[in-house]
């Protein structure tokens, strides 16, 4: 099972999907853990989620999937896992935005963020579900 979960072809789009859902997901998991980018790092997150009604645990494992997550899949370790993961995080992101229209707030003329980007995002990581890793990635060479 684990076998199948690593296994990946040498794939070179994979590995640009990969590498662009990382970078583009990895600065939003900094300013939730480490407070970088003008975030609230871990306690500020923390809270917000947690008055919000967001059990702990699961705010924790937001926390660590777009940070930590983001890191491995750069690197494309447990390419799959961290994909499943970030794509649960966009389910619930998407309904949290969802009142707020589908486009983003451009002119800031809405009361928040649409529910676009968070698609792209989502589309971009069931690619990587289906295909993993791709070239370069920890999980080919696990697998070899």
């Amino acid at each position: 099972m684990l076998k199948r979960l690593l296994q990946t072809d040498d794939n070179i789009v994979s590995f640009i999907i990969r590498v662009t859902v990382a970078i583009v997901m990895l600065p939003h998991g900094l300013q939730k853990l480490l407070g970088m980018f003008g975030g609230h790092g871990f306690k500020g997150t923390m809270n917000f989620f947690t008055s919000n009604g967001t059990p702990a645990f699961l705010a924790f494992l937001v926390i660590i999937t777009e940070s930590i997550g983001s890191l491995l899949l750069l690197f494309g370790f447990a390419t799959r896992l961290w994909a499943l993961m970030l794509s649960a995080v966009m389910l619930v992101a998407i309904s949290m935005h969802a009142a707020n229209g589908f486009f983003m707030n451009w002119g800031g003329t809405q009361a928040g963020e649409g529910f676009e980007y968070h698609i792209l995002v989502l589309g971009i990581l069931l690619a990587l579900l289906i295909k993993g890793a791709g070239r370069w990635s920890a999980d080919r060479q696990l697998t070899k």
